[in-house]
């Protein structure tokens, strides 16, 4: 019965005639429906959403089960399992089955028709399936066009890295429908219009927005003109906007991002040690360090050769002061940075640490840092260390993988049997 469901919803059609095809559907069942009761059980639903994460369901199983569970008010308020429905079938490259599940699941909401919440998670869907055309389907059938719907729009086209179409749809689309931009409108603007290089254009937005539109830009949009002058190391442009946003005139407080930039115009300078000293700045004006605060300056760090240092803040990490209590917990890209750095400066013993620790958390350390580590490790004649790492990279690498590891091994073993005989 799934079966037959999912495939009278699944019928093709051309994707021009997508939002033709949902307004019939909508209109002829909105004339008809009245709110039915959900047959589903909980426990039933609670089978139906743990089979849609397995990753052994197949796609059309997957695509069947949603149907099924579809007129249940719990399963349509559950944003997250229709976020991973999409992306599952995005991997298995059955986009046929995202645009049929979410057009379908417009009719199973509740009469007369889909609010406006609804209809942005699907602009977002689509985005997220790399379907920006469904999106712009979907925001018309918002009625009466809203900002909100607007800034969804232009999020999904820059999601889908359409940044030009973004800027376009903002010059057009509030003319056409009547639409007054607002303010997290014109942010995504910004970052479309940083995305494609004209920072120019963007910091002339910046500026007339108060004047122009009526809107006070925030924080989040300095953030946004900041980055495009970090993009193009304009580097005075960045201080003075810095200045300017957090001076007495319009005294925005600087957020995460804000630090997050200011510590990698920083970096980019050869000024890693001060991008440093804003880690403990930012805790004292109460905002927390973030992952990529200390990914930041920890790749910083490393490119200047100051390993010692990055390895004193990596062991930091999990002190910090956060709300809550907890630290900061790196990342694959923490150790990976850091492996990179002290393989390259010769500092074997701390690399092969950092090393296990990669290994322990399954993160796959780069193949040429750990052969230099190996290499590096005979020739400081840590023979066993060496071996044991080769093993143990072995048993993570997968396929043809393992035989390279061998090649490693043996190539590092014969090396260093030619210099005790030199």
């Amino acid at each position: 019965m799934a079966a037959a469901a999912l495939r009278r919803a699944i019928a093709p059609g051309p994707t021009l005639l997508l939002r033709r095809q949902i307004l019939v559907r909508l209109l002829s069942t909105n004339t008809q429906r009245q709110p039915q009761p959900t047959t589903t059980s909980p426990a039933e639903l609670a089978r139906i959403k743990n089979s849609i994460r397995s990753a052994a369901t197949a796609p059309d199983d997957l695509a069947a089960h949603f149907l099924q569970a579809l007129p249940h008010p719990a399963f349509l308020g559950d944003g997250p399992i229709f976020s991973l429905a999409v992306s599952r079938l995005v991997s298995a490259g059955r986009r046929d089955l995202v645009t049929s599940l979410l057009s379908t699941s417009l009719t199973a909401l509740p009469a007369p028709h889909p609010s406006e919440g609804f209809l942005l998670r699907l602009i977002a869907l689509y985005a997220q399936a790399g379907m920006p055309d469904h999106s712009l389907s979907t925001f018309r059938l918002v009625r009466p066009p809203t900002d909100r719907a607007l800034s969804a729009l232009l999020a999904a086209y820059h999601d889908a890295g359409q940044h030009d179409r973004a800027v376009k749809a903002f010059g057009d689309l509030p003319a056409e429908l009547s639409i007054v931009p607002g303010l997290v409108s014109h942010n995504v603007l910004l970052k479309c219009m940083v995305a494609t290089g004209d920072v120019a254009g963007a910091r002339k937005v910046f500026d007339g927005m108060p004047d122009k539109a009526g809107v006070q830009p925030d924080i989040v949009s300095c953030n946004e003109v900041l980055r495009g002058y970090l993009n193009t190391t304009d580097y005075p442009a960045f201080d003075q906007l810095l200045k300017d946003v957090t001076g007495s005139k319009r005294r925005l407080k600087p957020n995460v991002t804000t630090y997050n930039l200011r510590m990698a115009a920083l970096c980019a300078k050869g000024r890693s040690f001060e991008a440093e000293e804003l880690l403990d700045a930012m805790s004292a004006n109460g905002v927390p360090p973030n992952r990529e605060s200390f990914n930041t300056v920890i790749g910083g760090l490393c490119k200047e050769g100051e390993v010692d240092a990055a390895t004193r803040l990596l062991k930091r990490m999990p002190e910090v002061p956060r709300p809550g209590g907890k630290g900061v917990l790196p990342s694959s890209e923490t150790y990976i940075v850091l492996l990179e750095a002290l393989v390259q400066k010769r500092a074997f013993g701390p690399a092969l640490e950092v090393c296990k620790e990669c290994l322990q958390n399954k993160w796959p350390p780069p193949f040429e840092a750990v052969r230099g580590l190996i290499v590096g490790l005979v020739k400081s004649r840590k023979i066993k260390h060496a071996k044991e790492l080769g093993l143990a990279m072995k048993k993570a690498a997968k396929g043809d993988a393992k035989y390279e590891w061998e090649k490693v091994e043996a190539t590092a073993f014969q090396l260093a049997l030619a210099e005790s005989k030199a």
